[in-house]
């Protein structure tokens, strides 16, 4: 039998393991639990109203994406007057969407913009009729009238649209409208410039009023559609909570299209009420399958080659007079950083 002096001596060592174990356990536990994130104020301007094509945005919001991230985003609604390029570039909002041209046109003027993500990937400009208007391509505008918005992304398609097919615009009526589709309705146009596919088409269809679809990418012009960007300042300062932002965002495209409709739309109900959940259901299902990337290994990558092209038609139509310096107009850095450590699950 042992002596209680040896029992002793034996429960003393136990102990001492025991300790020195969890003592070292702890602090190695301390020193790989990762600081905690600074809370950061993110202002995120779209391009236009609160509606369900920008879904996948409030859906980052609402999976807790952005918390997740340490940040703390305010998401602004876009419509007239409110100029997402002016608001970044002045330093009012941090990020916004903007479509490829605009942020060509920005850089030309010298507006110190940079996009870091993309959005959608193909712009989804449209003209469009009246069912009844027999105008069905782009030939059939010839001795029309044709509702136009100069300058605008739409009309700079339309006008390039043209170009490429031969047609002489001058035996065109082209008349300037809004983004309102009434001039349309009341046949005081023939056909308007002025349409996206995720838009109004379906909110004319909704409307009663049935339509034709004249599709610029069926005829080969196609121009770069919405990104995200900020202004050279807030990339140089911010870049951790970009790439941050960025990650959230990116996750929100992804996740949302694996989500039900009705679960997405009401989301965004949560956000602007006046919505019709029927025609909303109806827009971010085109959004979902036309405009978003579906591969979630390259999603938010620009191509230099979109890049190049939307340039190319600008210029062509006199729109850009030079075409600014391509590499300082956008960055993938930050998109091929998060891509390469792969996107957090959202489970």
């Amino acid at each position: 039998m042992k002596s209680p002096t040896k029992i002793l001596a034996v429960i003393a060592a136990l102990a001492v393991v025991v300790f020195a174990v969890v003592f070292f356990t702890n602090r190695q536990s301390q020193r790989q639990t990762p600081a905690p994130v600074k809370i950061e104020d993110i202002s995120f301007r779209l391009k236009w109203i609160i509606y369900s094509s920008f879904a996948h945005h409030f859906v980052a919001m609402d999976k807790g994406y952005f918390k997740q991230e340490g940040l703390n985003v305010t998401i602004q609604p876009g419509g007239a007057g409110l100029d997402p390029i002016k608001f970044v570039a002045s330093g009012a909002d941090d990020v916004g969407l903007a479509g490829y041209a605009q942020i060509l046109l920005a850089r030309e003027k010298g507006i110190p913009v940079v996009a870091i993500g993309e959005e959608y990937v193909k712009s989804g400009v449209v003209a469009m009729s009246l069912k009844d208007s027999g105008i069905t391509k782009p030939q059939d505008f010839a001795g029309k009238t044709v509702g136009i918005v100069p300058g605008s992304d739409p009309t700079i398609v339309y006008q390039s649209l043209m170009a490429k097919l031969g047609i002489d615009r001058t035996k065109i009526n082209e008349v300037p409208i809004g983004f309102d589709l009434t001039p349309l309705f009341e046949k005081k146009i023939d056909a308007t410039t002025v349409a996206y596919i995720s838009n109004q088409p379906i909110v004319a269809e909704d409307k009663g009023f049935h339509v034709n679809i004249i599709n610029p990418e069926d005829y080969g012009v196609s121009v770069g559609g919405n990104v995200i960007f900020t202004s050279e300042k807030a990339l140089a300062d911010r870049r951790p909570v970009l790439k941050r932002f960025l990650r959230a965002a990116m996750r929100g495209i992804v996740a949302s299209q694996r989500m039900s409709d009705e679960e997405v739309v009401k989301i965004v109900l949560a956000h602007n009420d006046k919505l019709n959940e029927a025609t909303e259901r109806k827009i971010w299902k085109v959004t979902k399958e036309v405009l978003l990337s579906h591969d979630p290994k390259s999603v938010g990558l620009m191509s230099d080659e979109t890049w190049q092209r939307t340039a190319d038609i600008f210029k062509h139509e006199g729109l850009l007079k030079t075409v600014p310096e391509l590499k300082k107009c956008y960055s993938n850095e930050l998109v091929e950083q998060i891509l390469k450590e792969g996107l957090p699950s959202d489970q």
